[in-house]
């Protein structure tokens, strides 16, 4: 039997504690978790809470209580103190990146509370029956939308990015067979560059989405190119990426920037997003011409 992180009955007395699942590797709020087999409820398990149960209340004095009641249940983002009478409660980082790494999740990862409701009686009191990173298969958990990581991600992808400008030197777009040219990237006003904060709202939640650099890769157009590498290059004489031409023609140079990613949910801390993408800038020709020397008789 695998071991559960989350005991069933009134466990909502008291401090609320995140309880990650175990599959989820990695600094949490400054804890680091150890590697182990995700124990919250498994896909098949939140399919399979029952949606009636044995009546678990005290019925009213002549009141035909039936074999089996109706459960109501009630999903709550695993934060804080978030319990099953927090009206949308604590949304946090740590619950919505927990289930990443388990198997067809959407997560975030949350608690399950569950209650009976007998007509004409107050419902029962709410009892947590697990933790799952399966919310919306929990009975009703489809009209219970959650912010999601998959939500921040794709919302992410969609940020307008900057792209790379690049720049050459010699300037004017030609330079010279075996002269060494300079390459520098620059950041245009249109997009996001790195650092650069974008807010969106996803489910009424304030997310603010930091693109993040990686990498830089220039092309030259000869078949080479230099990256991926944290260098944004520069002008002559201090620019370390340059290249030399050896034949006279016409290429067509670029560069690109590999981006990652951080978010921030309602002003809490920054946290990684997983995935990378790749935006290239605009190409430009470059002509490379030879010289030709020759004595003058002054």
């Amino acid at each position: 039997m695998r071991p559960r992180i989350a005991s069933t009955g009134c466990a909502f007395l008291g401090l609320w504690l995140l309880a990650l699942p175990a599959a989820h590797a990695g600094k949490v709020d400054g804890a680091v978790k150890e590697e182990a087999i995700y124990n919250g409820l498994s896909r098949t398990e939140t399919q399979e809470l029952p949606s009636v149960g044995d009546y678990e209340g005290s019925a009213k004095a002549g009141t035909k209580v039936p074999a089996k009641v109706p459960y109501e249940y009630n999903t709550v983002m695993a934060c804080g103190q978030n319990g099953p009478n927090s009206d949308g409660g604590l949304v946090c980082s740590p619950a919505l990146t927990a289930c990443e790494n388990v198997p067809d999740a959407n997560g975030p990862y949350v608690r399950v509370f569950r209650r009976q409701v007998f007509p004409g009686q107050e419902p029962t009191g709410w009892r947590q029956v697990g933790t799952t990173c399966y919310p919306e298969l929990v009975p009703g958990g489809a009209s219970r939308p959650q912010l999601t990581l998959a939500m921040i991600r794709d919302a992410w992808s969609k940020t307008p990015f900057a792209k790379p400008a690049l720049r050459t030197q010699p300037v004017g777009g030609r330079t010279l067979v075996t002269l060494p040219t300079y390459f520098e990237i620059s950041w245009p006003s249109d997009g996001f560059q790195p650092d650069e904060v974008r807010t969106v709202t996803l489910l009424g939640q304030q997310v603010r989405i930091k693109p993040t650099f990686k990498s830089n890769n220039f092309v030259f157009g000869d078949g080479t190119s230099s990256g991926p590498t944290s260098s944004f290059g520069g002008p002559y004489p201090t620019g370390d990426i340059t290249h030399k031409y050896d034949k006279a023609g016409t290429v067509t140079v670029s560069a690109s920037t590999v981006y990652g990613g951080e978010f921030s949910v309602n002003g809490g801390a920054y946290v990684p997003i997983p995935g990378t993408a790749t935006v290239a800038g605009p190409s430009q020709q470059l002509t490379i011409v030879t010289a030709k020397n020759r004595l003058v008789n002054e």
